[in-house]
């Protein structure tokens, strides 16, 4: 059930909005006309995923097949020293095109406008950040990438920071003292871990004995399976991530393409997909793990805003940063505060089984040319991109497979996201098809799919047929 399957008129009309020389609605040519690269040091496992991925099939659609994102993930492992910077260098010297860097990293790399994002104590919520990045900040935010070689495209929500005890608690400032934390290479951040009276290293091991703590998110530290200790109502401030094209790029485009590259980023900014983890969640998934969360006490949590004001005020010496900051707080200020986390969520225990994860693994599903024309599905094309074997990979709320057959195929690879609450099974195909059905589960791990339901109703049939077969679980997820 690939994509190509809703190259409709409509999509293919879209064309005339990339090429301006065309006059009518011909029949489009098979694949994509401009491919483009884009560098990512997360992995498809990690927290910010399902974003990339979002905004690459947001592409495919938007551009009715014509643009194709190519992600390089995991470029950075083995971490190098100052890995989000050289991934951002990778990015302004050209070698790919475009990159997802976290904001805090440009500090280093002569851009000053991103660093009112990580005032302390200032964006402590999702909602907040939401707000943030919903206002007319936004471009001044992004105004400054141009010092380091890159154009800005857009900023995509992250997770909430807060500091994690590796042994014991950070319930105070004093428990830094002298204390290294693990924190990726930023002027900003640095300088606030180290007015609390810590040192910011990169280093990627947690030695017993060596670190104190982490300076990270709930997501993040499940997805690494840390069993460390949060300070769950001390958000320091926001992950938020620089979606950024090399300059040359807007030029080597026309206006077309590179709308459709500022639509799709401003899609997932919008909407972040299901499979992206807010904090709550985040909280919920780091308890699953095994990991545990308290809360500092009012005397404590007053201690830490404390010498977040003496950095913020460092920030403002510069005004335009200061500028920059009263309109966050501007921004922030129309929300309503958040109930602080200081426990792990109801439920949320570790060995918890429910949720996305109970349907971790890879699966193994055929396909017959009878499958589909059985449901009334008659057209070649849809046919041969739908018949086959398929191997699925469910892992987490993101999902992908590969599709093997004797027809050539235009593209055997597709993903996206998925939730699984309640025994109802949810799969997001881009941004205009969700798809829905009840799930028979055998001891063996084989899913079934029953109540299938296309929220698009020229599709509905062709979805039966492709998810009329069973899923045979054939192994767990690779380590």
């Amino acid at each position: 059930m690939t994509h190509a399957r809703r190259t409709t008129a409509t999509l293919a009309c879209l064309v005339l909005a990339l090429s301006p020389a065309v006059t009518s609605c011909a029949s489009p040519v098979d694949g994509p006309s401009l491919v483009l690269t884009l560098a990512t040091s997360e992995t498809q496992q990690e927290p910010n995923a399902p974003e990339i991925l979002m905004f690459a099939h947001e592409v495919d659609v938007r551009s009715a097949g014509k643009i194709r994102v190519d992600v390089a993930w995991d470029l950075t492992n083995p971490e190098p020293a100052g890995s989000d910077q050289v991934l951002a260098r990778m990015v302004a010297d050209g070698s790919y095109d475009l990159g997802v860097v976290p904001s805090r990293a440009w500090d280093l790399l002569g851009v000053s406008t991103l660093r009112a994002i990580n005032t302390p104590f200032l964006i402590t919520s999702d909602a907040a950040m939401r707000a943030t990045l919903a206002s007319d900040v936004r471009d001044d935010l992004l105004a400054g990438l141009s010092a380091a070689g890159v154009t800005g495209l857009d900023l995509w929500p992250g997770q909430l920071r807060r500091i994690f005890g590796i042994g014991e608690p950070v319930l105070r400032p004093a428990d830094l003292d002298g204390a290294m934390i693990r924190s990726p290479r930023s002027r900003t951040v640095g300088e606030l871990l180290e007015s609390l009276g810590g040192t910011a290293v990169e280093t990627p091991d947690l030695e017993e004995g060596t670190l104190r703590g982490l300076e990270s998110s709930f997501a993040a530290v499940a997805s690494a399976g840390y069993r460390v200790i949060a300070t769950g109502n001390v958000v320091l401030f926001p992950r938020i991530e620089t979606l950024v094209a090399t300059d040359g790029l807007r030029a080597r485009l026309d206006p077309g393409q590179w709308e459709v590259l500022a639509d799709a980023a401003a899609a997932v900014r919008r909407h972040p997909p299901s499979a992206f983890l807010d904090d709550e969640e985040g909280a919920q998934a780091f308890c699953r793990k095994g990991g545990e969360i308290v809360a500092a006490g009012p005397d404590d949590v007053a201690a830490f805003e404390e010498v977040g004001r003496v950095v913020r005020a460092d920030l403002e010496r510069d005004p335009d940063t200061a500028g920059l900051v009263d309109a966050i707080e501007a921004a922030v200020s129309t929300v309503p505060p958040s109930d602080p986390i200081t426990a792990c969520p109801d439920g949320a225990t570790s060995g918890d089984a429910g949720g996305t994860h109970a349907l971790d693994g890879v699966y193994l599903a055929r396909v017959t040319r009878k499958d589909m024309t059985s449901v009334g599905i008659t057209d070649p094309d849809q046919l041969r991109d739908n018949v086959g074997q398929f191997t699925w990979t469910l892992d987490n709320g993101l999902w992908s497979y590969h599709q093997e057959a004797d027809a050539e195929l235009l593209d055997p690879d597709e993903f996206g996201t998925y939730t699984y609450e309640d025994d109802l099974f949810t799969l997001y195909w881009g941004s205009d098809e969700v798809i829905t059905a009840r799930l028979v589960i055998a001891r063996n791990g084989t899913i079934r799919f029953t109540d299938l339901h296309d929220n698009l109703p020229s599709l509905q049939k062709a979805t039966e047929g492709f998810f009329g077969q069973p899923w045979r679980r054939v192994s767990d997820l690779p380590d």
